[in-house]
């Protein structure tokens, strides 16, 4: 999976009077550009791309914690109910003005400067996705850490910032649950079935919570209530 590098121009952009700031354009590792602002894909050069793969990776450079928790931060995380604990357990500000979800050795930080990618990362998150661990019975995937911190008050979850569960995950899960509730944000219909599907070998049941928002939209009482729906007694 590739990670963001850098931002540069947006051609397209450019040649509509456009990206005055020069950082509209997103640069990932395996050398694809896209373009947040107007939609421009360049899918990179595969012969270039064959030649990264061959370079030693060098660890990522890290988001650092600021003195003082940006405004924006605060008022994004606190619009989803979570508490100041949850906060400082979970996140950090970055002073260039990013949001960071601190897992350890990954980091998915929101950005609020305006410019380049919504989301950004550090790190690797395969083998680090961060565990919130409320018994062993039941575990809940979900996409987003606001998600798995809001469905953790009531049964252990983890998020995985994607829409695909990598097996190496779910046989690390296996190992510590019994059963396992993929509940991925609404537009992940298609995915969500094939992803249980892959897992229901290695738990004793795989159940699909379905709903129109994401997890992290309900509250903890909402939460609770569809997971009891659909069998999980936590």
């Amino acid at each position: 999976m590739s990670h963001f590098l850098s931002n540069e121009r947006c051609p397209r952009c450019a040649n509509m009077g456009n990206d005055r700031s020069g950082n509209n354009l997103a640069i990932y590792s395996d050398t694809h550009k896209y373009c947040f602002a107007c939609g421009y894909y360049d899918r990179g050069d595969i012969v270039e791309k064959h030649k990264q793969s061959l370079i030693p990776k060098k660890p990522s450079k890290f988001f650092n914690r600021a003195l003082s928790f940006g405004d924006k931060g605060m008022i994004y995380l606190k619009k989803y109910g979570l508490t100041n604990n949850e906060i400082d357990d979970n996140y950090f500000w970055d002073d260039s003005n990013f949001l960071v979800f601190d897992g350890g050795e990954f980091q998915n930080a929101r950005n609020f400067t305006g410019m380049g990618a919504k989301y950004i990362t550090r790190g690797v998150i395969k083998g680090n996705e961060k565990i919130f661990s409320k018994g062993k019975d039941w575990i809940v995937i979900v996409e987003d850490a606001i998600s798995a911190i809001k469905v953790s008050r009531v049964c252990s979850a983890v998020a995985i910032h994607n829409s695909i569960i990598p097996l190496e995950l779910i046989l690390r899960l296996s190992k510590q649950f019994s059963n396992l509730a993929i509940w991925l944000d609404p537009d992940k219909q298609k995915e969500v079935l094939k992803e249980a599907n892959k897992a229901s070998i290695y738990f004793d049941k795989v159940n699909i919570i379905w709903a129109s928002k994401d997890p992290k939209d309900f509250t903890t009482e909402e939460i609770n209530k569809k997971l009891l729906d659909k069998g999980i007694k936590v």
